[in-house]
C-alpha cells in the first residue's frame, strides 16, 4: 500500500511528526533531488512538498514523472507564506493543541 510523505524543512517536519506523518527534512538547495529521489522510490502514493522549496512540484519533476501515476504531488503553502512576518506560528499552535486537548501545553 502506497504511503504518504511531507517533504519539508525541519521545523515544519517537527507538526507532521506529532501527527504521526512520514518527513523527510530538506533545504532548498537539496529539495529538488530529494524529490526526484522520492518519486523514483516507489515507496509513496502521495508527497506533500513545501511550497518554500518548490514552487510547483509538479512541473519540476516532469522528467521523474514520466510513465507514473504515482506519487501525487502536492504543495503546501510555507508556514512564512501562512504566518506571515508579524503573525506568531507559536502562538497559533499552543492555541490549536488547547482547543483539542483543553489545556495548555508549554513549548520553548
Amino acid at each position: 500500500m502506497p504511503r504518504m510523505l511531507v517533504l519539508t524543512d525541519s521545523e515544519t517536519a517537527i507538526g507532521f511528526r506529532l501527527a504521526g506523518v512520514e518527513v523527510r527534512e530538506t533545504t532548498s538547495e537539496e529539495a529538488q533531488t530529494d524529490l526526484e529521489e522520492i518519486i523514483l522510490s516507489d515507496k509513496y502514493g502521495l508527497v506533500v512538498v513545501d511550497e518554500a522549496f518548490i514552487d510547483d512540484p509538479n512541473r519540476s519533476s516532469e522528467r521523474a514523472m514520466r510513465g507514473r501515476n504515482l506519487p501525487v504531488l502536492l504543495p503546501m503553502p510555507s508556514l512564512a507564506a501562512t504566518f506571515g512576518e508579524e503573525a506568531d506560528a507559536t502562538e497559533y499552535m499552543k492555541k490549536l493543541v488547547r482547543d483539542a486537548i483543553g489545556f495548555d501545553v508549554r513549548m520553548e
